[in-house]
């Protein structure tokens, strides 16, 4: 009974917490950005506070607090010109990095089959592989011209790598 009345207490100073963050946001005392990097550190210190990952069902809280904290980073960086130039397909790859610290927590559980231990996997690689996907179709011609280079690249190599080759062999066999 002393655990649920804790574990109440927790979740009302989070949901205050997070209530008085929004009414600052609403009237423009603080950034969306702080806001979101708040509401993330309240997950996690909620985290830690019932005692990270020695409990599996803390990741109801890591969970969140790793997603927000990837929407913040990326809604930060999105901002600064490379990123800028890079596009949308970063997002996923953040949210994908959310997934892998999830991974974290629960690969340490080995009394868990493997599916139970490692399903952070997934969706890490499908949020991954999409935002490569996003970033390949979004530079397309970029990533077109760097092939076309490398066909001519790659024939110059090989020419370079056999005349080595070659002449190394000649001047063994002058050497014998």
């Amino acid at each position: 009974m002393v655990r649920r009345n804790s574990s109440n207490a927790n979740i009302g100073f989070i949901l205050i917490f997070i209530g008085v963050f929004m009414l600052l946001a609403k009237i423009g005392l603080i950034s969306d950005m702080i806001f979101l990097y708040l509401v993330a550190g309240g997950f996690f210190l909620t985290y830690f506070m019932l005692g990270g990952s020695r409990h599996y069902g803390n990741i109801g809280f890591l969970i969140p607090g790793s997603v927000i904290t990837a929407v913040a980073l990326f809604a930060d960086v999105e901002d600064l010109p490379f990123f800028h130039a890079i596009g949308g397909g970063v997002f996923f790859i953040f949210l994908a990095g959310a997934f892998l610290l999830v991974l974290l927590h629960t690969r340490q559980y080995t009394n868990l089959d493997w599916s139970s231990r490692n399903w952070p996997i997934f969706p890490a690689g499908g949020l991954a592989a999409f935002g490569c996907f996003v970033l390949l179709v979004e530079h397309e011609n970029f990533i077109l011209g760097q092939i076309r280079v490398l066909n001519t690249v790659i024939p110059l190599a090989l020419i370079c790598i056999g005349l080595y080759l070659y002449f190394k062999s000649k001047h063994e066999n002058n050497d014998d």
